[in-house]
């Protein structure tokens, strides 16, 4: 792990992570550029197509996926023909509640422990945990909020890391961004149109 002491308000800089951090992604957001050629842990916290690397695009990149065992056949289904599928333990299951239309749906996350950093996946109440385990290192997935959010956390602060898979550059020093395009129809689309290999 990045060798600073962790405290509630001190602004963090992604540069402050360890190196073996260039060699993980969560879900599809990382440290660094992406490179096939790099070894690479993928960690799943959860099943949405914006948090699902595209396949096509990921070929012949030197990674082994990680999943929680509620996971463990869908991840298997999508990439166990080509990549190395392992079962991951060391989660919490948490509950992320979104609004489709005028439903309210909620679906299983998981959050890992990597070492003394917990990665927080999109979920109803991250503060919750932040206050339960008191992690040296908080990396975090926070929904993009509206004021129709259901969320109580600041997409702002500075003393966690925040995983954005809605941006291909960081825009704070706090924030990891996305490296691989998702399996959302929209970077289905954007890949197609511009990256696709002749």
């Amino acid at each position: 792990m990045g060798r600073f002491s962790f405290s509630r308000g001190r602004t963090v800089d992604v540069k402050m992570l360890g190196p073996e951090w260039r060699h993980r992604m969560i879900d599809v957001c990382g440290v660094g550029k992406f490179r096939r050629r790099d070894q690479r842990d993928v960690f799943i916290t959860h099943l949405h197509l914006d948090h699902l690397p595209l396949k096509e695009y990921i070929l012949g990149a030197n990674l082994r996926f990680f999943s929680p065992k509620t996971y463990l056949a869908n991840v298997e289904k999508i990439y166990g023909d080509t990549f190395e599928i392992c079962e991951y333990d060391d989660v919490i299951e948490t509950e992320h509640t979104s609004i489709h239309g005028r439903k309210y749906i909620k679906v299983k996350t998981y959050c890992f422990f990597l070492g003394e950093t917990l990665v927080i996946p999109e979920c109803d109440d991250p503060n919750k945990l932040l206050r339960e385990y008191s992690p040296k290192f908080t990396i975090i997935f926070v929904a993009h909020q509206s004021h129709f959010h259901l969320v109580d956390f600041n997409n702002r602060r500075k003393d966690v890391f925040i995983l954005d898979n809605r941006v291909w550059e960081p825009y704070a020093p706090n924030i990891i961004p996305k490296i691989v395009f998702s399996s959302a129809q929209s970077d289905i689309e954007l890949y197609r149109k511009y990256f696709k290999p002749l």
